[in-house]
């Protein structure tokens, strides 16, 4: 009975009627499909509201990305062209080279001008630059390196450019890319080569100027003053390598007859004359100067006595042969010489050969004699 009666409350009226029961099952069911598919729906409607919020969002965002490149792009242009620079950038691994604007312009192409592939190659091949293969030679470095080139550019303007180039390393060691500031300084190096080249007018008006300091107006030969200078170190080499030197003095006998009789233009000639065959005589290691009115030296280094010898009567014969010069006869001179002594100096040594000069003249001119 509590049985019968348990079930009967479970089962309620649909039981007692027998056919209400279904009827209103397939109700509920009905109205939670419907419920579940407008839950869908709305899920669906605001996943495409959000999907076109989304798209509008990333529309805006690539917008302003590409309004801030421009910008960008638009800055470095007017950067390069104040600045007179441009940007070159190179791949090591696909050889394709980027010129920017301003580097275009360098080149004296403008960037509403066509710019073709292999046109980079074409430029740099006209003007003989490697630019590729010197920025190869420096794959090594990590530290920034710089290049200078001379270049003609499409305009046909003269240019001199510095490339200053920088190898980016990847994870693996190797260089990924070049990335280059090439810059204009036609204007620098043109100052620097001005300054060069009145540095080396100075150098050569210096020379010059040592030179006249240093030289007979009248012959070329050598002064004394240069005379002196070089017998010095002529000596010191002397006493280092422990070779012979020799010191000659020679000087024109009667010269004032000449000068008398034909005047000082003509003793003048007879001077010139002189210097020339006695320069003719010398070797290449020699020095042949004029210390006075008519009197001359030779150094004579590497020389001992027997080849000084020889070497002075050549000497003696060959002006006295060939010394005459437009109507005045030939001179004569007369010769002494001194070889190299221990302790010699250059005032030593010249008093010397002065003073076997002096034993020639006074023996009779027109001959040779050695120092004691």
């Amino acid at each position: 009975m509590l049985l019968n009666t348990a079930s009967s409350l479970v089962a309620g009226p649909d039981l007692a009627s027998g056919v209400a029961a279904p009827a209103e099952t397939g109700s509920g069911a009905l109205m939670v499909l419907s419920l579940l598919l407008a839950m869908v729906a709305i899920a669906a409607v605001a996943n495409v509201i959000t999907s076109r919020r989304q798209v509008r969002k990333i529309t805006r965002t690539e917008r302003a990305r590409a309004q801030n490149m421009r910008e960008l792009l638009r800055t470095v242009r007017m950067a390069e062209s104040m600045a007179g620079i441009g940007v070159w950038q190179f791949d090591p691994v696909t050889g394709i080279q980027q010129w920017s604007d301003g580097l275009k312009r360098l080149f004296g192409i403008e960037h509403n001008d066509p710019f073709v592939e292999g046109d980079a190659e074409t430029l740099l091949f006209a003007n003989n630059i490697n630019l590729v293969g010197k920025v190869r030679e420096h794959g090594d470095e990590v530290e920034p390196f710089t290049l200078q080139f001379d270049i003609y550019g499409y305009d046909g303007m003269a240019r001199s450019i510095s490339v200053q180039a920088c190898n980016l390393m990847g994870s693996d060691g190797k260089v990924h890319r070049v990335v280059a500031v090439v810059r204009d300084n036609t204007e620098q190096m043109a100052k620097v080569r001005q300054l060069e080249h009145s540095r080396q007018r100075a150098e050569s008006e210096a020379k010059k100027a040592k030179v006249l300091a240093e030289t007979d107006p009248l012959t070329g030969l050598a002064n004394r003053r240069r005379v002196m200078s070089e017998l010095s170190r002529l000596l010191v080499d002397a006493r280092i390598t422990q070779m012979p030197l020799v010191l000659v003095m020679f000087d024109i006998d009667h010269f004032k007859r000449v000068n008398d009789t034909h005047g000082h233009p003509a003793g003048d000639k007879v001077l010139r004359k002189i210097a020339r065959i006695a320069q003719g005589q010398a070797r290449d290691s020699d020095l042949v100067g004029r210390v006075g009115g008519e009197e001359f030296v030779w150094v004579i280094p590497a020389a001992g006595d027997g080849m000084a010898r020889v070497m002075t009567e050549r000497l003696r014969q060959a002006i006295a042969a060939e010394s005459g010069v437009d109507g005045i006869p030939s001179v004569t001179i007369s010769i002494g010489f001194a070889c190299i002594q221990t302790g010699d100096t250059a005032l030593s040594i010249f008093a010397r050969a002065d003073g076997a000069l002096y034993e020639a003249k006074h023996s009779g001119r027109n001959r040779v004699r050695m120092a004691a």
